[in-house]
């Protein structure tokens, strides 16, 4: 019998305050377990499920040479006895770094495809080009981003929640986003921080997620912000990197340059800047990814 266990339940950190109006608080994820926590865990956790309600034994994914997707799911298919196969965007160059090594090391079965094939990565002739019997294989789409990813993202609030007035979270494919907004209450308002140098991908992510969840769901009160991104995904430069370590010190709450820092960065401006209400409860979800800062 399959298991990846009970949802890891976290502690939040003490508020912040700012100008003694606006609280801060952050739902730390990411101290559950490096690999396979944040919001991973939950992203994959009903994946997993059906891959095993449908008799599956090999799963293939998709990701980047530094892809915390590709880590966790390589991870949770060795303690569960599942074989792993990632599809990995870019040259054999990547193979040494910490996050492939660790993931071969768990027992995936890297498969590097270029720049240029890797767009391709949704069209079932695709994958029928890269493996044999693909039928055979339960596929996750990259970063965990379907609908079995943002039912488990919907969990990550507790009861507790209603307090807060705002959530904000990182955002790559928006499928963490996608859960929280279908969880919030009526009250509260989204705003993800766009890690990509974006043209709109991620708010046409969400809004087909969530037509496909609640079919003509009526306009819902989030956004995404998208000057924040540092220069594009992975990108980060000396003024990204001295926030990381002051953050960190004063906080003691540990992120990095893809994700998490770019989410407090560009909280912390918009707080300064006067985007939220004054007496605004905020609520952060730190989603981990701190993976590859392991040794």
């Amino acid at each position: 019998m399959f298991s990846i266990g009970n949802k890891p339940f976290t502690p939040d950190s003490e508020p912040f305050f700012y100008d003694g109006e606006i609280s801060l608080t952050v739902r730390r994820l990411d101290v559950a377990d490096p690999v396979t926590g944040g919001n991973k865990w939950f992203k994959l956790r009903y994946n997993l499920e059906r891959l095993q309600k449908e008799g599956f034994s090999k799963l293939l994914t998709f990701g980047g040479a530094w892809s915390n997707h590709i880590a966790a799911v390589a991870r949770m298919g060795k303690l569960s006895g599942i074989e792993t196969f990632g599809i990995i965007r870019g040259g054999e160059s990547s193979l040494q770094n910490v996050t492939l090594t660790r993931a071969r090391n768990d027992g995936m079965k890297i498969i590097f495809v270029s720049r240029e094939s890797y767009k391709r990565k949704n069209e079932p002739a695709f994958v029928a080009e890269i493996v044999e019997n693909p039928e055979s294989f339960f596929i996750i789409p990259e970063g965990g981003s379907n609908l079995e990813g943002v039912r488990g993202c919907t969990e990550i609030f507790d009861k507790t929640d209603s307090q807060f007035t705002d959530i904000v979270v990182a955002c790559g494919t928006g499928t963490t986003a996608a859960g929280l907004i279908l969880s919030m209450h009526k009250h509260q308002k989204l705003t993800g921080f766009s890690v990509l140098r974006d043209n709109g991908s991620i708010e046409k992510n969400i809004n087909q997620m969530l037509e496909q969840i609640i079919p003509h769901i009526q306009p819902m009160n989030w956004k995404i912000q998208h000057d924040f991104h540092f220069g594009g995904y992975a990108k980060t430069n000396s003024e990204l990197n001295q926030f990381i370590s002051d953050f960190n010190r004063k906080t003691g709450i540990p992120s990095e340059p893809v994700y998490t820092a770019k989410m407090f960065f560009g909280l912390e401006k918009l707080i300064q800047h006067g985007y939220f209400e004054p007496g605004a409860k905020i609520l952060a979800i730190h989603t981990g990814g701190l993976q590859y800062l392991l040794p």
